[in-house]
């Protein structure tokens, strides 16, 4: 059977659930603490080379293209080059 949050604790306290044992739950000796740190670290870690990765394409140069038809006669593709200033 459930215990609704304002029922009094199982545990003989006196005290409503949710005062009581209710928040015994989420303390520190949870066994998913692990679980949830590595989520969390993974997650940082992610975001943090993302973030690395946006910032460093925008920082380099990239030089300038210029699209073409390809010359091979089987493909019909547009491609891209580097563009070449001709003077």
């Amino acid at each position: 059977m459930k215990t609704n949050r304002n029922d009094s604790c199982p545990c003989g306290s006196g005290e409503k659930y949710k005062n009581c044992c209710e928040q015994k739950r989420f303390k520190s000796g949870d066994k998913n603490q692990l679980t949830r740190w590595l989520i969390s670290a993974g997650l940082g870690l992610f975001l943090a080379v993302f973030v690395w990765g946006v910032i460093e394409f925008f920082a380099t140069e990239h030089p300038e293209m210029e699209a073409y038809k390809c010359d091979n006669p089987n493909c019909g593709q547009i491609h891209y080059r580097q563009k070449v200033d001709s003077n």
